[in-house]
Protein backbone atom coordinates (compact mmCIF):
# COMPACT_ATOMS: atom_id res chain seq x y z
CA UNK A 1 0.00 0.00 0.00
CA UNK A 2 2.90 2.30 1.03
CA UNK A 3 4.49 1.51 -2.37
CA UNK A 4 1.22 2.74 -4.68
CA UNK A 5 1.29 6.03 -2.56
CA UNK A 6 4.95 6.87 -2.60
CA UNK A 7 4.46 6.00 -6.46
CA UNK A 8 1.68 7.93 -7.29
CA UNK A 9 3.70 11.19 -5.33
CA UNK A 10 6.71 10.94 -6.99
CA UNK A 11 4.45 11.04 -10.15
CA UNK A 12 2.65 13.76 -9.51
CA UNK A 13 5.62 15.92 -8.66
CA UNK A 14 7.08 14.67 -11.99
CA UNK A 15 3.91 15.87 -13.68
CA UNK A 16 3.95 19.26 -11.82
CA UNK A 17 7.85 19.71 -12.91
CA UNK A 18 7.11 18.74 -16.70
CA UNK A 19 3.98 21.22 -16.62
CA UNK A 20 5.97 24.49 -16.27
CA UNK A 21 6.81 25.38 -19.77
CA UNK A 22 5.62 28.90 -20.51
CA UNK A 23 5.23 29.77 -16.82
CA UNK A 24 6.56 32.23 -14.61
CA UNK A 25 8.51 29.36 -12.91
CA UNK A 26 10.35 29.19 -16.13
CA UNK A 27 11.57 32.58 -16.14
CA UNK A 28 15.35 33.97 -16.87
CA UNK A 29 15.33 37.35 -15.44
CA UNK A 30 18.68 38.08 -17.32
CA UNK A 31 17.11 37.13 -20.16
CA UNK A 32 13.85 39.53 -19.36
CA UNK A 33 12.86 43.18 -21.57
CA UNK A 34 10.79 45.33 -20.06
CA UNK A 35 8.57 46.15 -23.03
CA UNK A 36 6.62 43.52 -24.58
CA UNK A 37 8.24 41.60 -28.11
CA UNK A 38 6.44 41.80 -30.99
CA UNK A 39 9.14 39.10 -32.47
CA UNK A 40 12.21 37.06 -31.39
CA UNK A 41 15.33 35.91 -32.52
CA UNK A 42 15.52 32.26 -33.32
CA UNK A 43 18.93 30.83 -33.06
CA UNK A 44 19.47 27.62 -34.97
CA UNK A 45 22.71 25.60 -33.67
CA UNK A 46 24.55 24.03 -36.64
CA UNK A 47 27.19 21.97 -37.15
CA UNK A 48 30.52 24.35 -38.30
CA UNK A 49 31.20 23.52 -41.80
CA UNK A 50 33.65 26.07 -43.03
CA UNK A 51 34.54 24.25 -45.79
CA UNK A 52 31.10 23.42 -47.81
CA UNK A 53 29.14 25.85 -45.71
CA UNK A 54 25.56 24.92 -44.46
CA UNK A 55 22.63 25.61 -46.22
CA UNK A 56 19.63 26.99 -43.44
CA UNK A 57 16.25 27.18 -44.65
CA UNK A 58 13.10 28.37 -42.59
CA UNK A 59 9.30 27.21 -43.16
CA UNK A 60 6.50 28.82 -41.48
CA UNK A 61 4.48 26.51 -39.88
CA UNK A 62 4.98 22.34 -40.92
CA UNK A 63 7.57 21.71 -43.46
CA UNK A 64 4.60 19.92 -45.30
CA UNK A 65 2.60 23.86 -45.53
CA UNK A 66 5.55 24.45 -47.78
CA UNK A 67 5.40 28.09 -46.45
CA UNK A 68 8.95 29.13 -47.23
CA UNK A 69 10.28 32.10 -45.17
CA UNK A 70 14.23 32.04 -45.52
CA UNK A 71 17.26 30.02 -47.21
CA UNK A 72 21.05 31.06 -46.13
CA UNK A 73 24.47 29.60 -47.00
CA UNK A 74 26.79 29.78 -43.50
CA UNK A 75 30.15 29.22 -43.12
CA UNK A 76 30.53 30.91 -39.92
CA UNK A 77 30.02 30.08 -36.46
CA UNK A 78 28.50 27.53 -34.35
CA UNK A 79 24.89 29.78 -34.50
CA UNK A 80 22.67 30.88 -36.83
CA UNK A 81 20.03 34.14 -35.89
CA UNK A 82 16.74 35.48 -37.25
CA UNK A 83 13.91 37.31 -36.37
CA UNK A 84 10.50 36.15 -36.86
CA UNK A 85 7.41 36.78 -35.51
CA UNK A 86 6.23 35.17 -32.27
CA UNK A 87 3.00 32.40 -31.59
CA UNK A 88 3.90 31.00 -34.60
CA UNK A 89 5.64 27.43 -35.62
CA UNK A 90 8.21 27.49 -37.57
CA UNK A 91 10.35 24.04 -39.50
CA UNK A 92 13.78 24.60 -39.93
CA UNK A 93 16.44 22.30 -41.79
CA UNK A 94 20.15 22.55 -41.73
CA UNK A 95 21.59 20.82 -45.06
CA UNK A 96 25.42 19.14 -44.90
CA UNK A 97 27.84 18.10 -47.13
CA UNK A 98 30.17 16.05 -46.25
CA UNK A 99 32.89 14.09 -48.09
CA UNK A 100 30.27 14.38 -50.83
CA UNK A 101 27.27 13.21 -48.58
CA UNK A 102 24.37 14.96 -48.13
CA UNK A 103 23.33 14.89 -43.93
CA UNK A 104 20.17 17.02 -43.53
CA UNK A 105 19.14 17.52 -39.60
CA UNK A 106 15.36 19.17 -39.22
CA UNK A 107 13.76 20.75 -36.09
CA UNK A 108 10.51 22.98 -35.26
CA UNK A 109 10.37 25.58 -32.90
CA UNK A 110 7.59 28.01 -31.73
CA UNK A 111 8.89 31.19 -30.40
CA UNK A 112 6.23 32.49 -27.18
CA UNK A 113 6.12 34.81 -24.19
CA UNK A 114 5.06 34.76 -20.92
CA UNK A 115 4.96 37.65 -18.77
CA UNK A 116 6.82 37.81 -15.26
CA UNK A 117 5.34 39.84 -12.77
CA UNK A 118 6.95 38.48 -9.42
CA UNK A 119 9.54 36.57 -9.74
CA UNK A 120 11.99 39.06 -11.33
CA UNK A 121 12.34 42.76 -9.58
CA UNK A 122 10.31 44.01 -11.83
CA UNK A 123 7.44 42.91 -14.06
CA UNK A 124 8.96 41.93 -17.28
CA UNK A 125 8.14 39.66 -20.24
CA UNK A 126 10.72 36.17 -21.09
CA UNK A 127 10.69 34.63 -24.85
CA UNK A 128 11.24 31.31 -24.75
CA UNK A 129 10.87 28.13 -27.11
CA UNK A 130 13.47 30.47 -29.75
CA UNK A 131 15.86 27.48 -30.16
CA UNK A 132 16.51 24.71 -31.81
CA UNK A 133 19.40 22.52 -32.57
CA UNK A 134 20.39 21.18 -35.67
CA UNK A 135 24.08 19.53 -35.12
CA UNK A 136 25.17 16.40 -36.49
CA UNK A 137 25.03 13.63 -33.97
CA UNK A 138 27.43 11.83 -35.84
CA UNK A 139 27.72 11.24 -39.68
Amino acid sequence: MMKRFYFFIFNLVLILVMSCEGTEFSVKCSDCTKDEPYEATLTCKITQNSHNGTLVQIWEGKLEDSIFVLSKQVYSSGTFKTTVALNKQYTIAATYTIDNKTYVAVNSATPRIVRSESKCDEECYYIYGNEVDLRLKYK
